[in-house]
Parts: C-alpha cells; sequence; structure tokens
C-alpha cells in the first residue's frame, strides 16, 4: 500500500510540475555605459595674511601682507569609446576681485608695493605667492593613454613626484609640459621615464623654460644674490629628465633619478614598512637622497646628500601620530674669495661689485654660509639640496617640511625634528592636524639659527567625505607661527606668522 501510494505521489508531483508553465530566467541586469564626456572642478576662495617679524617692524622694515583671491577650475575629459585613449584639459580663471589685477600692479600704489620708511602707520602689501592679481590659464591639455599595463600621457599636465610636484596649497597647482610613461612589469615591480622640458609655477599664467631657482617670480625668492642674471632676466634651462624604479609587496619603495638639465643631478630613494596587522598600524618610513651640479651649474656648485626617517601609529581609531627626522650634512671648501665677493660681518657671502658672480648653492634666510680664517683665506659652507621645482612652496618630500619653511626652502644643510598629530571626527567631516617643527642651521664656527614652527590645519567638511573624491563644501584654516634665533646678527625673520582661510567647493 505504502509504496503504491508514494508511486501515486510521484506521479502527480511529475504531473504537476509538467502542467506548470515554464517561467524564463530573468534577464541580466545592463551594465551602464560610461558617459564618454566627464567633468570635475572647484571653486576656491582664499584670504592669506602674512606677518614678517611681528613685533618689530621698525628694527626689520617689514611690512605685512594681505590677499585674497576667488578661483574657479574646470577639468573635462573625453575617452574615445572601446578605447584606452582620453583626452582633457584643465582651465583655471582667478579675479581678486579689487582692480589690482596684474602683476605690474602691484609695483605701485595704491595696489602696492610700499617700503617702510619708519611712519608709525604701515600699511599692507599684498601676498603674491597667492597670488592677488589675476590668473588665466589652461594649464592641462593633454592625451592619454591608459591599460592595465602601460600609461603614456603626453602635453600639458599634473605630476606628482618627489622633487617636482603639484605643490596645490594655492588657487591652483603647479603643471609641467612635457610626457610621462609609465610600466607596469608585473604585480609588483614598476617604472617610469619622463621628460618635461616646461613649467608653469602656482602663481603664473603661461608655461616657460626657466625654474625657481633660475628665475626672479613673483611668488619666491627666485635666483640667489650670489649667481648675476643680466637685467635681472631668468637663466633658462631645458626643463628635467625623470626615471623610477617601483616595488609594491610588503615594502614600498621607489628609487628615483633626476637631471636637472645644467643644474644638478639627484639620486633618491623612498621606502615604507607597515606592520598592518598589528594594533596600532605602526609604520617606518626612510629616504635618502644625493645631489650633484651639472652642465654648466646654473646656479653654482652644489654637493648634497639627505636622510630622513619617520615613524607612525595609529593608537586609537581616527587618531594618527607621526615624528619624523631629516638630516642635511655640511660642506665646506676654504678658498682665496674672488674680486666682488666678501664674507660680511653676519658670515654671510656678500657681492661688493655688481655684476659678479659667486659659483655656489648657498644657504639662505638667516643661515651663516662663511667664516674669514686668521690667514686670510675663507671657508665657505654650503651643502643645501637644491630643488628647482618646489623651491620656496613647502610642498617637498622631506619628513619635517612645515607650513611655512623647512631645510629645503632656507637652501641649507642643518638638521630637523617634527612632531605630528592627526585628529578625524567618527563621520571624517572634521579633520585637524597639529605639528611642532625644529630646525637647526649653521655650525658653531660661523653662528647657529636655530628655528622652530608651529602649524595648526584644521578642515570641515559640510558633507561627510565618501571614498572617491570629494564633492561638496569644505572651509579650511591653517595657522603657521615660526621664531628664529640670532636675526640680530644673522639677519632673517625673528617671528612669523601665518594665516591661510580657505572656502572650496568640489564638484
Amino acid at each position: 500500500m505504502l509504496k503504491r501510494f508514494s508511486l501515486a505521489l510521484v506521479t502527480a508531483v511529475l504531473a504537476a510540475q509538467a502542467a506548470s508553465p515554464v517561467l524564463a530566467a530573468p534577464a541580466p541586469k545592463a551594465t551602464p555605459t560610461p558617459n564618454p564626456l566627464q567633468y570635475s572642478g572647484y571653486i576656491r576662495a582664499y584670504y592669506f595674511t602674512r606677518q614678517n617679524a611681528t613685533g618689530y617692524p621698525q628694527t626689520f622694515k617689514a611690512i605685512n601682507q594681505a590677499s585674497f583671491n576667488t578661483a574657479i577650475s574646470l577639468h573635462l575629459q573625453y575617452t574615445f569609446e572601446n578605447s584606452p585613449v582620453t583626452i582633457g584639459g584643465t582651465y583655471l580663471y582667478a579675479n581678486p576681485l579689487n582692480g589690482c589685477t596684474t602683476p605690474v600692479s602691484h609695483l605701485s600704489l595704491p595696489c602696492g608695493k610700499q617700503t617702510f620708511t619708519g611712519q608709525s602707520s604701515v600699511p599692507t602689501n599684498p601676498d603674491d605667492t597667492l597670488p592677488g592679481f589675476v590668473l588665466s590659464t589652461l594649464y592641462e591639455a593633454y592625451v592619454q593613454y591608459k591599460d592595465p599595463t602601460l600609461y603614456i600621457k603626453v602635453g600639458d599636465q599634473v605630476i606628482n613626484t618627489p622633487w617636482a610636484n603639484a605643490s596645490d596649497s594655492r588657487l591652483k597647482p603647479v603643471a609641467f609640459e612635457g610626457g610621462d610613461l609609465t610600466y607596469k612589469f608585473n604585480k609588483v615591480w614598476t617604472g617610469e621615464a619622463a621628460y618635461m622640458d616646461r613649467f608653469e609655477s602656482r602663481s603664473s599664467s603661461a608655461f616657460d623654460n626657466a625654474t625657481m631657482l633660475t628665475s626672479h617670480p613673483v611668488d619666491g625668492p627666485g635666483v640667489a644674490a650670489n649667481i648675476f642674471t643680466p637685467g635681472g632676466s631668468p637663466i633658462t634651462t631645458s626643463g628635467f629628465g625623470y626615471a623610477r624604479l617601483g616595488f609594491t609587496g610588503n615594502v614600498v619603495a621607489n628609487l628615483h633619478y633626476y637631471d636637472f638639465i645644467d643644474i644638478a643631478n639627484a639620486l633618491w630613494f623612498d621606502g615604507k614598512y607597515t606592520w598592518a596587522k598589528s594594533y596600532s598600524k605602526p609604520f617606518i618610513a626612510v629616504q635618502a637622497g644625493s645631489e650633484q651640479n651639472t652642465g654648466r651649474a646654473l646656479i653654482g656648485k652644489i654637493s648634497s646628500s639627505v636622510f630622513g626617517v619617520q615613524v607612525g601609529v595609529s593608537p586609537w581609531k581616527n587618531v594618527d601620530m607621526t615624528v619624523g627626522y631629516n638630516y642635511i650634512p655640511q660642506q665646506s671648501d676654504t678658498i682665496t674669495l674672488p674680486a666682488g665677493v666678501a664674507c660680511g660681518a653676519n658670515n654671510q657671502i656678500k657681492i661688493t661689485v655688481p655684476g659678479t658672480t659667486f659659483p655656489y648653492f648657498l644657504p639662505s634666510g638667516g643661515t651663516a654660509n662663511c667664516l674669514t680664517n686668521s690667514n686670510g683665506m675663507t671657508t665657505v659652507y654650503y651643502g643645501g639640496w637644491a630643488s628647482p621645482y618646489t623651491d620656496s612652496y613647502a610642498t617637498d618630500t622631506l619628513f619635517t617640511t612645515s607650513i611655512s619653511q623647512g631645510l629645503i626652502d632656507r637652501r641649507s644643510p642643518g638638521s630637523g625634528v617634527k612632531f605630528a598629530l592627526t585628529l578625524q571626527s567618527a563621520d571624517h567631516r572634521a579633520r585637524l592636524i597639529a605639528s611642532q617643527a625644529y630646525f637647526q642651521y649653521g655650525n658653531s664656527a660661523a653662528g647657529t639659527s636655530p628655528t622652530q614652527e608651529t602649524d595648526v590645519d584644521g578642515t570641515w567638511f559640510f558633507h561627510k567625505p565618501g571614498s572617491g573624491p570629494y564633492h561638496g563644501l569644505l572651509i579650511r584654516h591653517r595657522y603657521a607661527e615660526r621664531d628664529q634665533k640670532n636675526t640680530l646678527l644673522l639677519g632673517g625673520t625673528p617671528v612669523f606668522k601665518y594665516n591661510r582661510t580657505q572656502l572650496e567647493f568640489d564638484f
């Protein structure tokens, strides 16, 4: 009976299934076709104030500075259908909205520049590192090829390498003109080669064939006083060549080579190891480099080496702590100074005959660089790292570089240590970075210039940041206070305060 019942039940089920309509499998969801035309950009408004030699205008004849400027940047790129080829460009327009729209207007009143003559009421000058005049530039215009193995980009572009980078701390980034190629040999090894022949600074609307060390830019000190430039014209160069070999595994490391044509050759190494599975995710990073003058040695004798180490931990969620150290050994030559050159009372090289060049890359900003010996000869102290595309920008790759300055911007040998703390709110809408840096410039024989800097950098995102590029409104304020010793003897600015307020909308 049970067997008959089971057979009847199976027969009934099979019959029911046969009679049921067959349902078609759901169609797969269509993959949306990416829009070949993409756009992004930002609107920025900045207000900068610089208090130079705060509290000491009569002694140092320093005039404070202030500038406001607004900018809009629009990036467009088009990727050809079923192709790895993209064309793109980025245009920026900035206007201070005060009628002082050209660099020339800042050379005279009412836009600037004032000189200190002892007046009790000292006006402010513009801060043209922002800058305080109009910018109008198509700073990117490129053709790009990209597949999983090969990347090629040719044209005007923004790049990011240790000693030629975007330096995007103002209205617009630095840009370069040339070609860049990256090839992935396998999952861990990558090679890169580039040649960039022209450069557009952060305060310029045009590309040229000079650098921050071979010209007289409005946003930096430029050519040193001991290098003569006829008529104040820039010293032209042919740009730089670059090569990199990168490794990505348990350790991330890169070996970089730069040929700053007719300035210097530089070899640079950086590496980082993170104990990712350990509590607080500690890491250690190292950097080292060697640089020598080359070719026409346009800015003089360069002989420099750099060493650095940084350690960091994240002891709690959204809390990061780092300590960094850098050391640049001092070099010296004992020579008879040529005619037209003297070692001044402040132990710094002075040009006594206009038109004279003393071919050394010397420390600046109040760092002693010479000492007259009892036998009449002079010991010249040098050894700083020459950085043609980040000089005076405080955007170089050293672990100790701070908001307003570092070893590179002082063009000086010496040492530095920097302590930094980063805090973020749980939703990452608030971020605070605080740091304290200590620098030692000069030497006991010629005179020391101890310098310290305290920095605070706070950002509030009105919209919670996602995993990709931020879209929305943000406000950011950066404050730097730098104290420098022995300035009455060696020169420089004793107390310097910097405020930068930024309102930005990203789209």
